[in-house]
């Protein structure tokens, strides 16, 4: 099954007008390198340069196709994961770069953590 995991704010939004990220919930880079640990993973050139050697020393990169886990926005549009898990930053950013989440159905969410299953 493919997995993909992306941090979003309140309002969906990966990315405020400065290119800055949402604040991250604790857990986060924890829940991160945990699914990806000797995994397959995808993601654009953007994110992978961001990514920590935690991440890189313990997992395969591919540039796409089959992947086990997705981690960046250009691989999760282009290559859309079955269940993804939306990490959800307590911030609201209302301008900036929006995710649209209309191709999944949301199953589960919590304080800061939500399971979508894509709708096709």
């Amino acid at each position: 099954m493919k997995v993909g995991i992306i941090l979003l704010s309140q309002d969906n939004y990966y990315l405020d007008n400065y290119g800055r990220l949402p604040k991250r919930p604790e857990f986060d880079k924890e829940l991160l390198v945990a699914l990806c640990k000797l995994q397959t993973f995808t993601c654009g050139q953007n994110t992978f340069k961001s990514l920590p050697d935690s991440i890189l020393r313990n997992a395969f990169y591919t540039e796409g196709g089959e992947y086990d886990v997705n981690l960046g926005i250009i691989t999760l549009v282009e290559n859309p994961p079955h269940l993804l898990l939306v990490s959800r930053s307590d911030q609201y950013i209302h301008d900036g770069k929006h995710f649209s989440l209309k191709d999944y159905t949301r199953y589960f969410d919590s304080e800061s953590l939500e399971i979508w299953i894509r709708n096709t």
